[in-house]
């Protein structure tokens, strides 16, 4: 009997000893990590297995000999590959190719409850990381350079002495646009028009824009929508990252970020300084690019006292000297010949400290604070019989933000609660007395994303703000997907914004004969609805492509106009519209890939009307028609050349006149050796400049009266810019 059952075991063991174990590891061949989740099928076996959280999957059990692979997983392209099996186990390293939806699977945290692109509600752009160190070897010295290429998103001049920029969403003036560092609400108000003239790129990880109305988030002054600059966070790996940047015109940009994370303590150091020499492009004798003098210095400290719990405390230190005008005033002092000259001083300080600890189950618990002085002076000199005539205005603006949220995923909820705390005090000096304002604004605010089923997630929110006014905010965003390469996403909700005097129009004339804003005045407000459409696939086994097609409306109430003084000529006061401004329009992004080549083509049309007017006019400088479109070439690791064009439509001015549409288009071509990268770039080769549709200014060189900007007045910038990166 024993020894029948001893040659029964012998039987049973032969087929087990001749079945291997065969492991597949699969790594991203864009980022070299490891892929968890992969789908491997055999034939014609049937077997199949998925990848674990490190990128493997084993299979056990298959005989010696030949077998087909076909390994699938979001994001990436289909991989077939035939292996053959033999007497031993077998390892293999399988590299995926991403496809361009990988876009879809970032974390967004402008909408708090860190959920995935791709199961967010609210419709969103993003600006990755790979853009981002594009858009640094190009501009080292702000972020107007990532949002150009934005479809709907328009950065628009607001100065031709100062250069100072705005950000225009839907076509909305840029004091409607929320700018957000790490959804901390750090600029606007007297610095709005100077935000992103003076935040650095280096040391961002993504950009979250969202277009509409959307004070239900981080409350007022998101009429238009919001743009959150997400920041980089240290890891285990030392990363050092430095930019030179020298351009044909006289400006040179010079930027590092440093980042490192032991056990428990984590730090990170951008620092960036540049300068720009005045500039007169076309020769009328005023500076078409003023001299500049900025530095900026960010530290940031990490403390991990455990496995739950994350401190952050950051300070950022920047200054910057403008300076326009006579091109010989700027170069060498005011005097009765040259006099008219504009001096712009700022100094912003503010510190960001943020503490997040995770709780039982999956809950945690936020709060943050920050600090920030804002300080500006405006100096401006001109001429006459009388001789040099000098105005003036300063001012400083202390604001704060204090927030405490709570975050819990229960079932098929992910749910943040909150109540914040927001001040903002500007106090004018000299003369101005009488401008100055204190607002101090408390909120409460609670959002739901509800996931209905696999295809179906609501996301529900509501603010209520109170200064003097109960402003109740809710907000309302689905995803439906019924079918997986499709996503229908549909949302709407209300904003605020409290008046005050800066705007582009009060800043042209140097906040000067300006009444304050009126108690009788009220909160500009906002409603808006938005319909997107989102379609991934493929043709044929090389051609990846996404298409985003974006409807949206937004109804601007109380908008706050000036008005002229009928018995103080030349002072302004502002009150509300009468009537509403409308903007409505559609928004359309495609993006194609074919091996090394990626395409990217948007097109943006808009309809803003000031309907409070007679007869419905377009708001000023808002084009109908706007086309971007990319194109690139990546021979990895060393070149990658791209060429780029922008098309801008016909304009209204705000005298009602109709200005021509043009195109500018820009080049670059980067090699890359080892840790270093040299780049060259060429912006608007075809140097496509304002001064060649008509003169920049009327009037004389001692008293200047400016045209308003509606094209570029630099015209062709040559730049080249080295980047050392570990």
């Amino acid at each position: 009997m024993k020894q029948f059952l001893g040659l029964l075991l012998l039987l049973c063991s032969k087929p087990v000893l001749a079945q291997h174990h065969t492991t597949l590891h699969f790594i991203n061949d864009d980022t070299h990590q490891s892929i968890p989740g992969v789908t491997v099928q055999v034939r014609p076996t049937g077997t199949s297995a998925a990848a674990d959280s490190n990128g493997v999957a084993v299979l056990p059990g298959l005989k010696p000999g030949k077998y087909a692979f076909q390994c699938t997983s979001e994001g990436f392209r289909e991989k077939e590959f035939s292996l053959s099996v033999g007497e031993r186990d077998t390892t293999l390293t399988v590299i995926l190719d991403p496809m361009v939806e990988t876009m879809q699977d970032v974390v967004i945290a402008s909408t708090r409850t860190n959920r995935l692109l791709k199961n967010t509600p609210t419709t969103i752009q993003v600006v990755d990381r790979e853009d981002i160190e594009e858009g640094t070897a190009q501009s080292p010295a702000n972020i107007r350079e990532l949002l150009t290429e934005l479809s709907g998103t328009q950065v628009q001049q607001t100065s031709p002495v100062s250069g100072n920029v705005s950000i225009r969403l839907q076509g909305l003036d840029g004091r409607y646009t929320q700018l957000l560092k790490d959804g901390f609400p750090l600029y606007g108000g007297l610095s709005g028009s100077l935000s992103i003239l003076q935040v650095p790129p280096l040391d961002l990880r993504q950009v979250e824009v969202i277009k509409g109305a959307g004070s239900a988030l981080y409350g007022g002054d998101a009429i238009a929508g919001i743009i959150n600059l997400i920041s980089r966070t240290p890891d285990t790996t030392l990363h050092l990252d430095a930019v030179l940047n020298q351009t044909d015109k006289g400006g040179t940009d010079l930027g590092g970020f440093f980042s490192h994370r032991g056990k428990h303590t984590g730090l990170t150091v951008m620092g960036s300084a540049s300068r720009q020499n005045p500039v007169d492009v076309n020769n009328d004798g005023f500076t078409d690019l003023p001299r500049v003098r900025q530095g900026t210095v960010a530290p940031t400290f990490f403390w991990y006292p455990d496995d739950s719990t994350t401190l952050r405390l950051g300070v950022n230190i920047s200054t910057e000297d403008r300076n326009g005008g006579d091109l010989q005033a700027v170069e060498h002092g005011a005097d009765s010949l040259h006099p008219f000259l504009q001096r712009n001083h700022s100094d912003r300080d503010y510190y960001q400290l943020s503490m997040t600890r995770k709780l039982r189950g999956q809950q945690s618990f936020t709060l943050k604070n920050t600090v920030g002085y804002f300080y500006r002076s405006i100096e401006q000199t001109t001429g006459g019989a009388g001789g040099l005539a000098t105005t003036g205005f300063s001012g400083a603006e202390v604001s704060s933000f204090t927030e405490a949220s709570y975050n819990l995923t229960a079932g098929a909820h992910d749910v943040v609660t909150g109540i914040g705390l927001t001040t903002d005090q500007f106090k004018p000096g000299g003369s101005q007395g009488n401008l100055g304002y204190t607002h101090n604004t408390a909120g409460l605010f609670a959002q739901d994303d509800w996931t209905l089923d696999k295809k179906t997630v609501l996301e529900a929110g509501a603010r209520a703000d109170v200064e003097h006014t109960l402003y109740f905010l809710p907000r309302l965003a689905l995803l439906y997907r019924p079918v997986r390469p499709l996503s229908i996403r549909l949302g709407g909700g209300l904003a605020y914004k409290l008046p005050t005097i800066f705007n582009a129009t009060d800043e042209e004339e140097g906040y000067q004969q300006v009444y304050p804003i009126a108690s009788s005045v009220q909160a500009e407000r906002s409603e808006s609805a938005n319909l997107s459409v989102n379609y991934q696939g493929h043709i044929g086994d090389d051609i990846g492509f996404t298409i985003d097609q974006n409807l949206y409306y937004t109804r601007l109430m109380h908008a706050l106009i000036p008005q002229e003084d009928s018995l103080q000529r030349g002072w302004l006061y502002y009150l509300n519209a009468p009537g509403p401004v409308l903007s409505r329009g559609s928004e359309t992004d495609a993006r194609f890939t074919l091996e090394r080549f990626s395409l990217y083509i948007g097109y943006t049309y808009t309809d803003a009307r000031r309907v409070y007017l007679s007869g419905d006019p377009q708001l000023p400088l808002t084009p109908h028609h706007r086309f971007v479109s990319t194109l690139t070439y990546e021979a990895e690791p060393h070149w990658k050349a791209g060429i780029e064009g922008f098309y801008t439509g016909t304009q209204v001015l705000d005298d009602g006149q109709t200005v021509r549409d043009f195109w500018t288009n820009d080049l670059m071509v980067q090699h890359t050796w080892g840790h270093c990268s040299l780049m060259l770039n060429v912006e608007n080769f075809l140097d496509t400049r304002q001064s060649k549709f008509g003169p920049l200014f009327t009037g004389t060189m001692q008293n200047p009266v400016f045209q308003e900007v509606y094209a570029p007045i630099d015209g062709r910038v040559i730049s080249v810019a080295f980047r050392y990166t570990r």
